[in-house]
């Protein structure tokens, strides 16, 4: 039996790890948007009035 070796270029290696980066990226920003957009720290001060 023949034993194939999958062997990656340097090049697609670099490549995939910045298409992961920036997949990684997008997918925290989407997050920070949606956790700011939720208003989850827009809560008025309770005094705020006076």
């Amino acid at each position: 039996m023949e034993r194939k070796q999958k062997v990656d270029s340097r090049g697609k290696q670099v490549g995939m790890f910045v298409l992961k980066t920036i997949i990684y990226f997008a997918i925290l920003m989407a997050l920070i948007y949606l956790y700011e957009y939720s208003g989850l720290n827009s809560v008025h001060f309770i005094y705020n009035e006076f």
